[in-house]
């Protein structure tokens, strides 16, 4: 068990890792996005290319950040009656959730995304259209989805890791609180 805990911490690194990036990538698109307004407004420039990557910094975000979002233990729960269960209980609802309905959304979507993104990537698509004039390559964008649910995935696969080490009595399950201020105290 403590060999599988190590490789849940890497995975827990990995995804720390991935969303201090995204956050930089958010203050750069923000800053893209008022660099946009500003050009459009007070010299009526526009380029399309910096149109289209305000939205795949976006979708960056919200695909990449899902992983963080589940480590961090903010996600939304489904399970109504969780306040009620005991802890115990609980991790079995998580495990069940996890390895029956997590893993395996992941590995459809992935299964799913990854041959159109390998596509875009082979045959050099650009976002260029009829609709839009932007020539960003398009593999960035699809490329997007297959690793944000890649990422989802392992770090589904590392709370899975803790539940069985909780659930065995090897090692106590990290709390929110515990996990954002250790988040914090990388920060700071």
């Amino acid at each position: 068990m403590r060999h599988w805990l190590v490789a849940a911490g890497w995975i827990d690194r990995t995804t720390r890792l991935v969303a201090s990036a995204v956050a930089w990538g958010l203050l750069i698109n923000a800053l893209l996005i008022a660099g946009n307004a500003i050009m459009r407004k007070l010299f009526a420039i526009g380029w399309p290319v910096l149109f289209d990557l305000q939205w795949h910094f976006f979708a960056a975000a919200v695909m990449l950040m899902a992983a963080y979002t589940l480590q961090v233990d903010q996600h939304v729960r489904v399970d109504v009656l969780s306040s009620w269960l005991g802890e115990r209980r609980r991790l079995w609802v998580d495990l069940i959730g996890l390895l029956g309905v997590l893993l395996p959304v992941c590995a459809v979507v992935i299964w799913l995304t990854l041959p159109p993104a390998l596509h875009a990537l082979v045959a050099s698509e650009t976002r260029a259209s009829r609709d839009n004039l932007s020539d960003l390559p398009a593999w960035v964008i699809k490329g997007f989805f297959p690793a944000g649910f890649l990422l989802l995935a392992l770090q589904g696969l590392a709370e899975a890791i803790r539940c069985v080490a909780a659930l065995s009595g090897f090692a106590a399950r990290p709390t929110r609180a515990g996990l954002l201020a250790e988040d914090e105290s990388r920060v700071g």
